[in-house]
């Protein structure tokens, strides 16, 4: 038997997305609970970069499918073998749903199931409502924490799991290329390990905000970027770089900015096939710099990044908020999409949240 807050809601409004381009808003069901879940009321969604791609060029997995996986809500109803103490909780949720059968996760490497299941892309996520959630995924928080800023949990975890992979030592000098949302993300956490944290760009607007922040930043067009990276790290290069873009271009200029036995940490995701240049892939083999990849993030029983992401949201002194720089209601989610949709956005942007709930 359900517990549940109150009734058990039957229909609920979601974004579903029936074809490339064509995401709607409609009235569908609420799907029933299964053993070890609970109903999670979405109040707040963020759409990410990869949403964009999926509900605009690529598609999700199959036809209809409810995108988003950057979501936070409260505990509505709980199953009859779930613990009645979750109801009326705030949580946000890893979206990944691993198979629990792979060689990965028997050694709770779940990040590189070779079979999951993952909300918003291969099964419903949450631009709705209400979401079925298992209890496994879920990552409770403070009543104190906005949901909308609990949503930013997904891009926390994934950049703080790439500063991890990065192992910063005190001292060293970092850069991060690419100002979204994941790169600044990135640059918070590697300045609590490390002074010097260099973000590079594009865009002016961006890199103007850096430097509220607190970051050097350097804009890559310009002619004498150059000479500006090398007066910054007194012509050794970088001992860190974090390349948070994924184009050939900015891959090559984070290999070039990393210094002898530097390490280029990846997490931007390509949208087509890369080339390198045989200069810049010499320079990894004379300098001995290293490449290494960072996927999703940590989240078992040895390393759990969400964790240390809501800790961080609760106690640090960083305002993960004001990275949300545009908020849309459910209604409104066309003005959103299109505000992300446009290639040249001159506007300062962001991560751009639905707010579904009362309170985002």
């Amino acid at each position: 038997m359900k517990k549940i807050i109150d009734e058990y809601p039957k229909e609920m409004r979601a974004l579903v997305l029936r074809d490339v381009g064509d995401l709607r808003l409609l009235t569908v069901p609420v799907p029933e609970l299964a053993k070890g879940s609970v109903l999670l009321q979405i109040q707040a969604c963020g759409i990410c970069s990869s949403d964009k791609e999926r509900v605009f060029v690529t598609g999700t997995y199959h036809f209809p499918t409810i995108p988003g996986h950057e979501f936070a809500g409260r505990i509505v109803a709980v199953a009859d073998d779930v613990d009645e103490a979750l109801l009326g909780r705030r949580a946000s949720v890893f979206p990944m749903l691993p198979c629990r059968e792979c060689d990965a996760c028997k050694t709770e490497q779940y990040a590189q199931c070779s079979n999951y299941n993952y909300f918003g892309s291969r099964c419903d996520g949450g631009f709705a409502e209400y979401l079925v959630v298992p209890v496994w995924n879920l990552v409770p928080f403070d009543d104190a924490l906005p949901y909308a800023t609990a949503a930013l949990c997904e891009p926390s975890a994934v950049s703080l799991h790439a500063v991890n992979i990065g192992n910063i030592k005190k001292g060293e000098k970092v850069a991060v290329v690419g100002t979204g949302t994941i790169g600044f993300l990135v640059a918070a956490f590697a300045k609590n390990l490390t002074d010097q944290i260099v973000i590079c760009g594009r865009s002016e607007n961006k890199l103007a905000y850096a430097k509220k922040l607190g970051f050097e930043a350097v804009n890559l067009t310009d002619e004498h970027c150059r000479e500006q990276i090398l007066s910054i790290t007194g012509g050794d290069g970088f001992d860190v770089v974090f390349e948070a873009v994924g184009s050939s271009a900015t891959i090559e200029r984070s290999v070039d900015l990393a210094g002898t036995f530097g390490r280029i940490v990846l997490l931007g995701n390509p949208k087509g096939d890369l080339a390198m240049d045989k200069n810049i892939y010499w320079s990894v083999l004379r300098k001995q710099k290293t490449l290494m990849g960072s996927w999703n993030s940590s989240f078992n029983s040895s390393a759990n990044d969400w964790a240390v992401v809501v800790d961080w949201m609760k106690n640090s002194d960083f305002d993960f908020g004001q990275l949300i720089t545009h908020r849309f209601s459910l209604d409104e989610y066309e003005k959103a999409f299109e505000l992300i949709r446009r290639e040249k956005n001159k506007e300062f942007l962001l991560k751009v949240m639905i707010e579904i709930g009362d309170e985002g």
